[in-house]
């Protein structure tokens, strides 16, 4: 099953109707994209919907929407404490969108170090990628965003790269993350909660 985030909301897409037991939300059973893009489009709209489910050949559908690939990290100290970044008026973790040769660990390493100044960045751990459809120049496409557990050596430099309209980076605690998920995406919120942070 793929968990797939729109606006803060989500579309599971599985070929197993049992992957819906004990969930609530709307579902479609898939025949044909046209039908398929407009449920996403009314599902968007309605302001009071929190999931849509879709039956149905999930590659497939998938397929539907342009691959746009990202990859960032999850940095943490070693009193637990995690990097976060705040752009466009919500707190998020630094990421960005792969580079032609690039595997996502490159790219999650390259993003972290740009976005937040952080140096001595090493991988410790894979994490789950995280899903999201928008639109770009009129068209839904799919962004799949790779995670990686991280440490550093040192945050001396730590700054806010500019370029990217990031006006904050900060060292959160487990305290701190409820409230600054208020003003977060889901999808964060998702990652947080399935690797224990929350």
């Amino acid at each position: 099953m793929y968990k797939v985030f729109i606006n803060n909301k989500c579309i599971f897409l599985t070929n197993d109707k049992d992957d819906f037991s004990g969930r609530t939300g709307k579902v479609l059973n898939y025949e044909n994209e046209p039908e398929f893009l407009a449920t996403i489009d009314e599902f968007e709209k309605n302001k009071t919907a929190e999931n849509l489910f879709v039956l149905g050949p999930t590659k497939k559908i998938i397929s539907l929407f342009p691959l746009i690939e990202a990859a960032g990290g999850l940095v943490k100290k070693n009193n637990g404490q995690l990097l976060f970044i705040f752009r466009y008026g919500r707190w998020d973790l630094p990421k960005g969108k792969m580079e032609d040769h690039e595997t996502p660990q490159e790219t999650a390493l390259r993003e972290v170090a740009e976005e937040t100044g952080v140096t001595g960045l090493e991988i410790t751990k894979e994490l789950s990628p995280t899903y999201h459809v928008y639109r770009l120049n009129g068209k839904r496409v799919m962004k799949k965003t790779h995670w990686f557990e991280m440490s550093f050596k040192d945050d001396s430099n730590i700054l806010p790269q500019a370029a990217e309209e990031i006006t904050i980076v900060k060292w959160l605690g487990k305290k701190d993350i409820p409230w600054i998920m208020v003003d977060s995406y889901a999808s964060i919120s998702e990652l947080l909660t399935n690797s224990g942070y929350l």
